[in-house]
């Protein structure tokens, strides 16, 4: 990403942090955000369509969606933890996401575990290890999993404010749609 990029996208952060969380909520999946003409629309049409306030600056546009998205992370992780016939005690964040602090901050919040981010490059390095198995220089998935631990930088997030993001969590189940 370039300097000025990644000087918007703090500037978009900041903007974020700055205005008050959780004012207006959407479903990050939801079929009008699946290829809008204008994404800051479809979020302003959605919040008209659930009854709530219209995110006007950038700051709220940017906090509604990440809000949102660690919400839904809450959503299909609660899904996930139902269905496994074991206890999901750690969530782990890989490609791209994974470079993004504060919504893994929020989605650690959100979902009330440890989430652990990285690798980035996660297709990338799932390739290699795929063929380092072929090769036999790995032997199973095990093995896979304790040579990109010990090789591949990753960042730890503990939750925080549970009781805010539960709340949270209500507000965002009561405007859950999936026909907007």
């Amino acid at each position: 990403m370039g300097g000025n990029q990644q000087l918007f996208l703090y500037r978009l952060i900041d903007a974020a942090l700055a205005v008050p969380a959780f004012r207006s909520v959407i479903n990050p999946d939801a079929p009008c955000f699946a290829n809008p003409t204008s994404m800051i629309q479809a979020i302003g049409h959605y919040c008209k369509e659930t009854n709530q306030p219209v995110p006007q600056s950038y700051g709220e546009i940017t906090r509604c969606i990440f809000d949102s998205l660690a919400l839904r992370y809450k959503q299909i992780f609660g899904y996930l933890q139902q269905m496994a016939p074991f206890p999901i005690e750690k969530l782990h964040i890989i490609g791209g996401g994974s470079r993004n602090n504060l919504l893994n901050q929020f989605t650690c919040n959100a979902v009330g575990v440890p989430v652990v981010a990285g690798p980035s490059e996660g297709t990338a390095i799932g390739n290699i290890m795929l063929q380092a198995k072929a090769n036999g220089l790995v032997s199973d998935i095990a093995a896979m999993r304790q040579l990109i631990s010990t090789s591949i930088e990753t960042v730890s997030f503990e939750p925080q404010q549970a009781e805010e993001w539960e709340e949270a969590y209500k507000t965002y189940l009561a405007h859950y749609r999936e026909d907007i």
